[in-house]
């Protein structure tokens, strides 16, 4: 999330940075939708109205609705994981750490993250009296076997690359993380997927069983109750959490329902069939902006960005010429693309990082829009290779709004001289298809987070596995 590689760099297309919004159907015609600006000022931070909140009231169930599933559910060092991943896999499992508002890493699970001076160990010490929803105690072998497990996948091991090894101190009170180098960043990674606790019993078990994958144990605030691949999770209350003197957590029981069409997960939160949502489509945020029953919670605070993926290292597709990649970025109108195809919500990005994140330029030698300077290009490419054609597949997930985008920066390269063809992928496989780099260009969505450390994977050679491994640095 290793072998060496000399794979080239990503060349990024079409950046628009993304908003990250929630939506809740609201019981009452007095509150009404924060706009969060008029659209032409680029997106800003909204809370939802809390004036007649009110005190929680316990119990009750939740339908929220996801835009994917996941593929290789649910255990920690094997999820392929979308963002919806996250939203299920915080209902069972708790993270070691979270990050505070301040951007701080705090202790969640764990009661402390000690490093040593040189920051070459770190020693992570378990809160007490913790059991996971099986019953396992959760203490510093469970800390310790849930990293093994990271270390050993063919998948997240690849985020701790410099880990050395893992062990418990004398008393066994604690798990002792061993460096190669001296990591002070080490705990980001224990706020997302290498800090879900899962049961030890559980992770055995599944080893031995793999259709046990599908129902996870963990510490969380719900319990798992069951699981339809491409539809349903639905997780009960867990009485005997271990923040319940706090009347955690409020809810009765959780369903989170698939509803990978955009359009279609907006109606059916307009009509009740679900109470919450996320998106970051900016087509639906702005409608929903418009309906007074829907509760909306905005932000674009370290948000990802939208841009054109290439897998370039592949000597048999066009895109493995600069002439050519230069080409698909000069032929974009992106102002026109963020009108069209996200009502102008979010803006232009001109690089993979948002303004709020360390590493973001505010002047980059993006290309300009130039079609007529795209079109030399491809003819200077297509006389020198003795070619008539230039045939490159661009592929973006099943949603029918990512086609009709697709459909549009189509339009623009075709416009070029060059020859597109579109094709679609459910989004598990898609992000699957990506890790193996069996693709010429994807839609892609990517580089949201707090800490720069967390970037290192998508970036660097280390994580650059040829294929058919995975490679988390993607292009």
């Amino acid at each position: 999330m290793r072998s060496q590689s000399t794979r080239r760099w990503t060349r990024l297309l079409a950046l628009l940075l993304g908003l990250a919004m929630v939506a809740a159907a609201c019981g009452g015609d007095d509150d009404t939708a924060e706009s969060g600006g008029d659209g032409g000022d680029g997106p800003t931070d909204s809370e939802p109205d809390e004036t007649d909140a009110g005190d929680p009231v316990p119990g009750g169930k939740l339908v929220y609705g996801l835009e994917a599933d996941t593929s290789t559910p649910w255990t920690p060092a094997k999820s392929v994981c979308a963002i919806s991943c996250h939203m299920v896999m915080r209902s069972v499992f708790d993270p070691l750490a979270l990050f505070a508002e301040d951007g701080s890493v705090q202790p969640n699970l764990a009661e402390s993250m000690e490093p040593n001076e040189d920051f070459t160990q770190w020693t992570i010490t378990p809160k007490e009296g913790i059991t996971f929803h099986d019953g396992t105690p959760f203490d510093a072998a469970a800390i310790k076997a849930n990293l093994d497990a990271h270390l050993g996948s063919f998948l997240t091991a690849k985020a701790l690359l410099n880990v050395e090894s893992v062990e418990l101190n004398e008393d066994s009170s604690a798990a002792v993380v061993n460096m190669k180098s001296p990591w002070n960043r080490f705990p980001v990674f224990l706020t997302g997927q290498i800090g879900y606790m899962a049961s030890p019993t559980w992770l055995a078990a599944a080893a031995e069983d793999p259709a046990l994958e599908a129902a996870p144990v963990g510490t969380g605030p719900f319990v798992f109750e069951s699981y339809e691949v491409g539809s349903s999770f639905v997780a009960t209350k867990n009485a005997d959490y271990w923040r319940a003197d706090e009347g955690l957590p409020y809810l009765d029981e959780i369903e989170y329902r698939v509803l990978a069409d955009g359009q279609a997960r907006k109606n059916a939160l307009l009509s009740g069939d679900i109470d919450m949502m996320h998106t970051s489509a900016g087509l639906v945020i702005s409608d929903l902006r418009e309906e007074d029953s829907i509760e909306l919670t905005e932000s674009s605070a370290f948000g990802e960005t939208n841009y054109v993926l290439m897998f370039v290292d592949n000597p048999d597709s066009a895109i493995n010429d600069v002439r050519i990649r230069k080409a698909l970025a000069m032929a974009l109108d992106n102002e026109v693309l963020a009108e069209r195809r996200g009502a102008g919500v979010s803006p232009v990005a001109n690089g993979p990082f948002s303004p709020d994140q360390a590493g973001y330029l505010e002047d980059t030698p993006y290309p300009e829009y130039d079609p007529e300077g795209a079109k030399e290009l491809v003819e200077e490419y297509k006389a020198d290779k003795g070619v008539d054609s230039v045939d490159i597949a661009y592929t973006t997930t099943t949603d029918p709004a990512n086609l009709e985008t697709g459909e549009l920066l189509k339009q623009f390269w075709d416009q070029v001289g060059l020859n597109v063809r579109l094709a679609q992928i459910e989004q598990g496989a898609f992000i699957v298809t990506a890790l193996s780099g069996d693709f010429e260009m994807f839609g892609w969505r990517n580089h949201g987070g707090v800490d720069p450390d967390s970037q290192r994977i998508w970036w660097h050679s280390e994580t650059a596995d040829d294929p058919p491994d995975l490679a988390m640095n993607f292009g």
